[in-house]
């Protein structure tokens, strides 16, 4: 099956099955006029549109019938409410980095734990049961975060065939972020700052184990 690459705000993102781009443009995340490439193109990049690809079903409705029986009909001017379980499909192509953000940051918050311990008289990276308490709850937050992450992905529609994304924790969050970012055509960002946690982290374990 052909690999295909699409654009998306300046860079390259993929490779993708054919299926997977054909669901994204029904579901509207990237729109027909987006570049996309495989390799019968050569060199080329072509709009989503000059492709074999399916494109979305048109929305503009048919010009209404002449006669006698095409006198409008009373509308009712309010909307029908929306339940909140119906919100993630209303707003299907938004996606928020609110978790992902804080699973990002989870090296510096477990900082804030091991100086708390230490303010304490604990020895964070010692053998007492606070300090393992508190490794056992940080692996445990981890994973709950991820979890929030990955169903927030999913109710946005920007992993159709709803692929592992919860497992690659076991990788850590670099495995994490790596997936979600090949999955879901998500920026990288949460990666970039959880690697500048860590380095922040290990400068302040480092300096604790000192004292």
């Amino acid at each position: 099956m052909a690999e295909w690459y699409y654009e998306q705000d300046g860079t390259h993102r993929g490779p993708v099955a054919e299926v997977d781009l054909n669901v994204m443009l029904a579901n509207r995340l990237i729109d027909p006029s987006t570049r996309v490439w495989t390799a019968s193109f050569g060199q080329a990049w072509k709009h989503a549109f000059e492709t074999q690809l399916q494109m979305p079903a048109p929305t503009t409705p048919p010009p209404l019938p002449q006669g006698a029986n095409s006198q409008p009909h009373p509308v009712a001017a309010v909307a029908p409410p929306v339940a909140s379980g119906q919100a993630a499909i209303v707003c299907s192509n938004t996606l928020t980095e609110k978790w992902a953000m804080w699973l990002a940051c989870s090296p510096l918050i477990f900082l804030a734990v091991d100086i708390i311990l230490a303010s304490v008289g604990i020895d964070p990276y010692g053998g007492s049961s606070q300090a393992r308490g508190a490794t056992l709850w940080f692996g445990i937050g981890s994973f709950v975060l991820a979890y929030k992450d990955a169903s927030t992905i999913n109710a946005a529609e920007r992993n159709p065939q709803h692929r592992w994304l919860l497992p690659f924790m076991l990788l850590m969050p670099v495995g994490y972020f790596l997936r979600r970012w090949y999955v879901a055509a998500t920026p990288l960002t949460p990666l970039w700052i959880w690697l500048v946690s860590v380095v922040v982290y290990a400068m302040g374990a480092g300096a604790l184990s000192t004292q």
